[in-house]
Parts: structure tokens; sequence; C-alpha cells
């Protein structure tokens, strides 16, 4: 193994645990810590805001993460000009769904910050658009958009092997 293919595991790897680390721990949040802390109202919120805190860091760590070894991945597999219009266009909706996954964590972040305490509490969604765009801005898109980005490189990965053959 050269010390350039060595590299590349090294950053894939990187990609992988980035990529594991914030789409797992937005389950645990979802189907554990989130139903357990709603279970258990006193000192809920002091945990549950301590929990967002820590995770936090993390998704903005494994965001940085993803994007650079995202950048470097991506110009590893098209600069040999190996692989054909069917791996673009897949790598192409994986782009488009990493970022729909940035901006929504993106968001969130900026919702939780020194504003939060001053925002007035909003009503519920009554329209039919308001309960949609509710839906697909929060935690729920981000774990189906994480588990939809596992699968697109899992295809990516075997047009790659195929193209290599």
């Amino acid at each position: 193994m050269s010390l350039s293919d060595a590299f590349f595991v090294v950053v894939r790897w990187l990609h992988l645990l980035s990529a594991a680390a914030w789409v797992g721990g937005s389950i645990f949040y979802l189907v554990v810590l989130r139903p357990a802390l709603r279970r258990s109202p006193e000192g809920s919120r002091l945990v549950n805001a301590e929990a967002a805190t820590e995770f936090r860091a993390l998704v903005e760590t494994c965001v940085y993460v993803l994007i650079i070894t995202g950048v470097i991945l991506t110009l590893h597999r098209l600069t040999p000009g190996v692989v054909g219009l069917p791996y673009v266009a897949i790598l192409g909706v994986k782009i488009a769904l990493s970022v729909w996954m940035f901006v929504l964590a993106w968001s969130r972040r900026k919702r939780t910050s020194i504003t939060e305490a001053f925002r007035e509490e909003a009503p519920p969604p009554t329209t039919r658009l308001s309960k949609t765009l509710r839906t697909v801005s929060g935690y729920n898109t981000i774990i189906i958009l994480g588990l939809a980005v596992f699968l697109l490189s899992d295809i990516l990965k075997t047009l790659y092997e195929l193209a290599l053959r």
C-alpha cells in the first residue's frame, strides 16, 4: 500500500466516522434521549440543554470533516475519468441531500442559540403546508436524509468498483 492509498483510506474512514456519528447521534437523540426526557420532566430541561450543547459541538465538527473529506473524495473519484454519468448523477443527488442536511443542522443550531430565550412560542401549524414544512425541517428529516445518503454512498461504491473492472 502506497502512502497515497493510506491517505485515502484515512480520509474515507474519517468521512464514514463523521457521518455515522452525526446520523447515529441524531437517531439516539430521537429514539432514546428525547422520549426518556419527556417521561421524566424534573431536571430534564437542564439535561436536554446540556446534551444539546454537547451534540451541537459534535455535529459542527462532523459537518466540517464531511465537507473537507467529501471534497477530497469527490476529486479523487472524478479525476481519473473512470466513472460514468450514473455515478456523477448519484453523486450529485448525494451532495444535494448532504447540503440539505447541513442547512437543516445549521438552522437548528441558530434556533437554539441565545435568541431562543427571547422567542415567543409560535402557535401550532394549522395549514397543511405549514405542517408539511415543519415536518421536513426537523430532526426526523435529518435522519431520513442521512440514511438516504448512506444508501447512495453504498451505490456509489458499487458503481465505482464496477467501473474499475
